[in-house]
């Protein structure tokens, strides 16, 4: 989730449970914790630093459990280490702001490691997009009321714990729409005789009910939106995923891997010649698109090769211009949803 809204989460959490004993320091230290696991960002000092560190060992559980346990340690001895059941409230509250982050994060697409270093795989379950007002906005009015009464208060804390049982309902109910997406797309493609491809829905910015469905089937790719508010057959953009030697001559190098991994196998590669006789291979993340583009994903890598196959200059990451205007996006999702 985008960095403000789990700073809300933390301030939140410190004013539900535990404002009453520690006051305004549970709302801006719990912020505080809420964004600790994002330091990760500053190792991504290469190319494909971001992709590579991003979402890392700072968001496995084991780590942030052990980190908020130290952290709340240090912050009670602080602040002046006066009774022992602040000690527990420091450790409970850097505990629950800094854990919180990572399971936040999960019900995104963006791919959490919340096993590594043990594990390298990315968990995401596309419940909800990377920034959604409709989540972040009820802790906002939660937190600046509790601000506004005194965190002490039993409303202060009543009124977090109001958003945070309405915004953790609302992920669950993301994730419901998700699946419910998957077997409506499913039950289409069944009746369009293909039974055996696989399924993939991803939350779209802004639209709750919209979904972006990815199907695979050998070297065919379908990419179509899905409305959950008003539920109609899917139309599909077809798309080849290029099998050409020179795509493959990509995703083998480490940066092809990477990439890869990052994008959970979710690509498909395309093959062109230039005039001059070399050959631009692009790589597309098709978990993010835009209605208008549905081929393109919204960032992807790309390599030039000559006509032997040699890698010419460096193999680059690239980033989509958004359209414009950018209020058109905005209307196009809006009539896909409700139209």
């Amino acid at each position: 989730m985008d960095t403000p809204t789990q700073a809300l989460l933390g301030a939140a959490i410190g004013q539900a449970g535990f404002g009453r004993s520690l006051g305004r320091q549970a709302v801006v230290f719990g912020a505080i914790g809420g964004l600790l696991p994002d330091l990760d960002i500053l190792m991504a000092i290469a190319p494909f630093g971001d992709m590579l560190h991003h979402r890392g060992f700072t968001h496995a559980l084991w780590f942030d459990l052990l980190a908020g346990v130290v952290c709340g340690e240090v912050l009670w001895r602080w602040r002046g280490a006066r009774r022992r059941e602040e000690r527990r409230s420091w450790i409970g509250l850097m505990v629950a702001a800094l854990l919180t982050h990572p399971l936040l994060d999960l019900f995104t697409t963006y791919g959490t490691q919340i096993l590594a270093p043990f594990s390298r795989r990315r968990f995401a379950l596309d419940a909800v997009p990377i920034i959604d007002p409709a989540y972040s906005l009820p802790l906002l009015l939660a937190v600046i009321i509790g601000l506004w009464i005194g965190p002490r208060r039993l409303g202060a804390a009543a009124g977090a714990w109001l958003a945070l049982a309405l915004t953790t309902s609302y992920l669950f109910y993301g994730l419901h729409l998700n699946r419910r997406a998957e077997i409506h797309a499913r039950d289409q493609l069944a009746r369009e005789g293909l039974r055996d491809a696989t399924v993939h829905a991803y939350p779209t910015l802004l639209q709750a009910y919209l979904r972006r469905i990815v199907v695979r089937h050998d070297t065919e790719v379908r990419v179509g939106w899905m409305s959950l508010w008003n539920p109609r057959p899917i139309r599909w953009e077809r798309i080849s995923d290029d099998r050409h030697p020179l795509a493959a001559l990509l995703r083998a190098r480490p940066e092809g891997r990477l990439f890869e991994w990052f994008a959970m196998g979710q690509t498909a590669a395309r093959v062109h010649e230039t005039h001059d006789g070399l050959f631009i291979v692009e790589i597309d993340d098709l978990r993010y698109g835009l209605p208008s583009r549905p081929r393109e994903g919204l960032w992807g890598l790309r390599a030039h090769f000559d006509a032997h196959g040699r890698l010419v200059g460096a193999v680059e990451r690239f980033s989509r211009p958004m359209p414009r205007p950018a209020g058109e996006v905005f209307r196009q999702l809006l009539k896909l949803t409700f139209d």
